[in-house]
């Protein structure tokens, strides 16, 4: 198998189990960037009086569901050329966005979510499963041990829901791992791996972007369908491709030119 994005190390770590943490994704640069257009976007946000779609909202967060109306630094990152690549190797050639968000977790918040997958199945491309979605948190703040993780349990992607442990209290699910990382690591997960979102109970505020990319026959979320002046903006076939405008990039060197496009030049510039 010709991989694109990943490394044959991190391929294997993949279907070993069911994530990929991918340090120092974003610079120092970029990540501080991002940080200022998070700001900015919430301020805006919360200053219109807007809400969030009921399909997407969370307890014990803040959040803008559909963070790429928001920017295009947001869009950009959705197309992020390295990230393309990876997700070429876990998805195939053809993908789509189906939501995105900002969130921010303040101190002293409950878990957000219990432990569960968001999908329910997986397919099987080559004698190989291939997930419906793969989910990418982009870590815009250091996130302490206790400071609401994002947790797996690693090789849950093999497991059938009857071998699945269970816990009273989410943090006190056996061999679970928690994504305590330093700011501009991206995280990446199948649909299909029991995870969760822990309590924060730290004196820092979790921040991240969250991109999820499904396989092209689905479509996106209810309440994160991209708006009309979006998709018109739309000019390259990668971005058409995962706003749902056409099924595929057409042309086959569409992720090899963003690639070659990308070096020495940042998701924001």
């Amino acid at each position: 198998m010709t991989l694109h994005g990943l490394t044959e190390e991190q391929q294997s770590m993949w279907e070993r189990d069911g994530y990929l943490v991918v340090e120092n994704f974003l610079s120092r640069e970029e990540t501080d960037a991002y940080n200022a257009e998070v700001d900015g976007a919430f301020a805006r946000f919360e200053a219109s009086g807007a809400e969030n779609p009921a399909t997407g909202a969370l307890n014990y967060v803040r959040q803008i569901c559909g963070i790429i109306e928001h920017g295009e630094p947001f869009v950009r990152l959705m197309e992020h050329p390295r990230m393309m690549n990876m997700l070429r190797d876990l998805l195939g050639d053809s993908f789509v966005m189906i939501d995105n968000e900002a969130m921010l977790k303040p101190p002293g918040k409950l878990a957000h979510t219990s432990w569960h997958r968001d999908s329910s199945t997986q397919i099987v491309m080559n004698e190989k499963p291939v997930p419906f979605m793969v989910k990418v948190f982009y870590f815009l703040s250091d996130v302490p041990y206790d400071g609401g993780c994002l947790a797996f349990l690693p090789g849950s992607n093999r497991m059938r829901n009857d071998e699945l442990p269970s816990a009273e209290k989410p943090e006190d699910m056996p061999g679970h791992v928690r994504m305590n990382v330093k700011a501009g690591t991206a995280v990446l997960f199948n649909a299909y791996t029991y995870h969760s979102a822990l309590s924060n109970v730290s004196d820092v505020t979790r921040r991240s972007l969250i991109y999820n990319y499904a396989q092209s026959c689905l479509r996106t979320w209810p309440g994160y369908e991209p708006s009309e002046a979006l998709k018109a903006a739309a000019v390259t076939n990668m971005r058409k491709m995962l706003l749902g405008i056409t099924p595929w990039v057409n042309d086959p060197k569409a992720f090899e030119d963003a690639d070659a496009a990308a070096v020495g030049k940042t998701a924001m510039g």
